[in-house]
Formats: C-alpha cells, structure tokens, sequence
C-alpha cells in the first residue's frame, strides 16, 4: 500500500546496490513512491523498478515470504497483455523484487501538486487568467492542472486506468490497493497506463480474507472493518481517486468536517456522525458522511469548493459519483462496474476539447467561450457515428485517430486501435484521409465555428 507522503519521496535521492537471485546487480536512483506496505524506487536501468516490503518500523522486511507470494500471483488468471507489471526477480542481498517499469512513466501522483512542484510553478510567471486569484494556492493548484492536461489528459488516463482495472474484475481477481501511487502514466508519445503493484492481487473470496487500501481512499466497509477487498471496493478507491484529480476536493470533506454547519472538526466542537468516538475527519473517510454532491443529502455540501462539477464532469460522470458515493456508500452492490467508468471516462475524453489559450478542458456543445479564461472557442469538428461521437478540434495534430470504439463495441482491451486517420482542413472545411487509408462511409462529419 503506497500512499501520499507529505515530503515528496523523489525529493530524497538514494543510491544503494541490489543483487536478485540471478546475479543481476541494480543500482536504485530515487525514491519513487513509499507506504505502509513498502517503497518503491527507480534504478539506472530505465525499464526497472525495484519494490522493497517495510516492517512496521519502516525498514526493509527479512521476514517477508517474497518466493512465494509471487509463485501464487504468477499462477493467477491474468488476461492476456494486461498492463500490470509483475515481479520479475527476487533480490538475494535484501528483501524486495525488481519489476518493469516503462520509460518516461509517471505515477498518477503527477497529477496533484506537491511540494516540490509547488515551488517549481510559484516561481513561474502566473497566467492573466489566473491573476485575478486572490488565494496563491487556489491559483497555483488552477496553473498546475492545466499545465498537466487539464480534466482532459485526466480523463484519458481514467480511462485507461479504469480498463485495466475492469478487465482484471471480469477475470475474478481484486486489485487490491488502487491508489495514485499504484496508477502509471507514459508520456505524451505514449500514454499507455499500468497499474506497478501486484503484491495484493487475488481471486475475491466469498467469506473472510482481509483489506488493503491507501488512506483516504479505503471503501467504508474495509475502514469499519466489516468486510474484505473485492472488486466493489477497488471501484469506490478509484471513484474517489478520480473525484479527487478532477474536481480538486475529496469526495466527503464538506461542510461537517470543516466546520460551516457549526458542528464540524473545530477545537470545541462535538464530534458529528454516527460514531462519536471518531473526529468528522476520520468519519469522512470511512463513509460515515454524506457525498458532498448527494442529492438527498445536503448534510455535508460543500459550497464553493473544488471545480465546479459542470465544468470538468459529464452529466454521465455525475450520475456514476452520485450511485458510487450516495447510494453505493452504504449499498454496496450499488456501485457501477469498472466498465462503466472505462466507457463514460472515454466518452468523456472524446466529447471535451482543450483551450490553446489556458490550457484547461471543457465540453464545447455546454460552452460558448472558454469558462475559464474567456478565450474564444477554437474551431472543431464533430465525427460521429450511430455508436459514438468524437470531437476533434483545430491544431489537433497533422493527423487524427479515429478510435476503434466509433463503429464497434465498446472494448476494454482496443483503446490504442483505429478504423482510420484524418486530416482536417478547418479553412476550407473539408477532412481527407491520411495517405493510404481510407475513412469509413458510416462517419458524419459536422463543423462548428468558433465564435469571435
């Protein structure tokens, strides 16, 4: 379980010599992620990664039964070509495994501002959009997301992420431990996303077993302690990962815990929910608080905080938060399948455009200008077939995708395929083939102009 440090881990370089059961000799270079159940660290080699399990006191375990546990994953159904890299050596000179980590990947943690970074960006020249913030760290979170893709390089790598994660569900087997950390991202010439951490994967057990999660994202059936991992519960870390990137605000840090309904986590006040004995923090992270954005519920709101939901979720998004974290926080069957969060995420990705201006994402055909610097609407252009719709806007690149899923079944394992390229020509409105190929005949094309 890795989760979220408040000094940054790739703050601190350490270099030490590690041998594998083969011989092989790696020399580590940074501390990529660290948690409960280990640390993580990148090597001179580019492609591999070395994970090393802690004991409570936060050193490297000798007692872990390493050989085994991964004889047990290796044997697991995995489906084929799935991106979960998978330990490939045991160490000899100490605890831990090596396993494949791609070049150039980052984790999902790239995506929330850390300290370092935070510091990184403060010392840049703020964007006239921005200028007008009167709070720094609202306006430096703002510069961060859309100097990291906005909500829509968000919504690819939810997308794929959420893929991954379905395709291991549909295969009988828990994840385990979704967390940013956990989550890698390629770079802009590859945004292939693999989840790094197979330590807690298994078949979900019908009766007993335990729970692994990362703080803050646990389901409240594992914080309570009343049940195990299961794919239910990889669902809720992922939805609130997810609410989290987007909106910028955990999903059940509303008004009860900071304290604007009067009962909220201040120094004197009582504690508020249906355990006492926790503070409304504590119960915000087992679920023992409303969603913030409950329909029903208006108990924890959080006016005001966080990106506004219009702007940066679909109404489809909205509906699959509202079943995840309404109804499915205490009905847990309630809870959408990871492929519906694969396909609405995709839909997503294909219905939002990004502002050459600000660089922030929004849904054109709810817009009329940027919302959030005013700029003008580039020009786009609207593909669809009976099955799908993709937007594709100007300076989009020399050539463009059109992805598998516009003419065929939505499919958790084809989101790198196309039926086809094009080139759009926005002066003279007109789209042509990229050379050798051709453009299906059941494709609509529809051109809007930007407004000046």
């Amino acid at each position: 379980m890795l989760e979220e440090e408040k000094k940054n881990p790739s703050d601190e370089i350490v270099s030490k010599k590690i041998t594998d059961q083969f011989g092989n000799v790696f020399f580590t270079t940074e501390e990529l992620a660290r948690g409960g159940q280990g640390v993580v660290y990148r090597t001179k080699d580019p492609d591999i990664a070395i994970k090393q399990p802690l004991d409570k006191d936060g050193n490297p375990d000798a007692t872990a039964d390493l050989a085994t546990r991964f004889q047990n994953i290796r044997l697991l159904p995995l489906p084929k070509g799935i991106h979960l890299t998978m330990p490939m050596s045991i160490m000899k000179s100490e605890p831990g495994y090596c396993m494949r980590l791609l070049k150039g990947m980052k984790s999902f943690g790239s995506f929330h501002l850390d300290g370092k970074r935070k510091k990184e960006i403060s010392e840049m020249e703020m964007p006239q959009w921005l200028a007008g913030i009167p709070d720094k760290d609202i306006a430096l979170n703002l510069f961060h997301y859309a100097l990291t893709g906005g909500a829509k390089k968000r919504f690819e790598a939810l997308y794929k992420c959420a893929s991954v994660l379905a395709r291991l569900h549909n295969s009988g087997l828990v994840y385990g431990d979704v967390s940013l950390n956990n989550v890698f991202i390629g770079n802009s010439d590859n945004s292939d996303v693999w989840l790094i951490d197979a330590d807690n994967l298994r078949f979900e057990r019908i009766r007993g077993g335990g729970g692994t999660y990362t703080p803050r994202l646990g389901a409240p059936e594992i914080v309570q302690g009343k049940d195990s991992s299961r794919p239910r519960t990889d669902c809720w870390a992922f939805a609130v990962m997810a609410f989290e990137m987007l909106t910028l605000i955990h999903p059940f840090i509303g008004k009860k815990v900071s304290g604007d309904d009067g009962t909220g986590d201040d120094w004197d006040a009582e504690p508020s929910g249906d355990d006492p004995s926790m503070s409304a923090e504590e119960q915000a992270y087992a679920g023992l608080l409303a969603y913030v954005d409950d329909e029903d519920d208006d108990s924890n709101e959080a006016p005001g905080l966080g990106l506004p939901r219009t702007l940066v979720l679909s109404s489809r998004l909205q509906k699959l938060f509202q079943e995840t974290f309404g109804a499915g926080r205490v009905d847990y069957f309630r809870r959408p399948a990871m492929s519906f969060w694969a396909l609405e995420f995709a839909r997503a990705f294909d219905e939002s455009i990004s502002c050459p201006k600000c660089g922030m994402s929004y849904f054109p055909e709810q817009q009329d200008k940027c919302p959030f610097c005013d700029s003008s609407m580039p020009q786009y252009l609207t593909a669809s077939t009976s099955r799908w719709k993709k937007i594709i806007q100007e300076n989009a690149g020399e050539a463009v995708m059109l992805p598998h899923r516009m003419l065929h079944p939505f499919s958790l394992e084809r989101s790198n395929e196309s039926i086809g390229q094009v080139i759009v020509d926005f002066t003279r409105k007109e789209v042509f083939p990229e050379r050798g190929t051709t453009i299906p005949a059941d494709i609509n094309f529809s051109f809007a102009e930007a407004e000046i």
